[in-house]
């Protein structure tokens, strides 16, 4: 089933996560992040599989996973 590659930032202590854009077909991603998206809070980066079923919430299917440093 075709699909596409979403990228989250998480807050590893509430959980709570937003998309922060889709990757593409090059090996290069430009995503901005908002201005008050404070990076202390949304410390972990996902990058899930999705299915084009006009759901937006995150698949559950993580293919990559890791906190941000710095």
């Amino acid at each position: 089933m075709p699909g596409y590659y979403e990228v989250w930032l998480i807050n590893p202590t509430t959980m709570q996560m937003f998309s922060v854009g889709t990757l593409g077909d090059g090996p290069d991603a430009l995503l901005p992040l908002p201005s008050n998206v404070d990076l202390r809070s949304y410390s972990v980066v996902d990058v899930s599989a999705e299915q084009y079923d006009n759901k937006p919430a995150h698949s559950g299917d993580s293919l990559l996973r890791g906190t941000l440093t710095g």
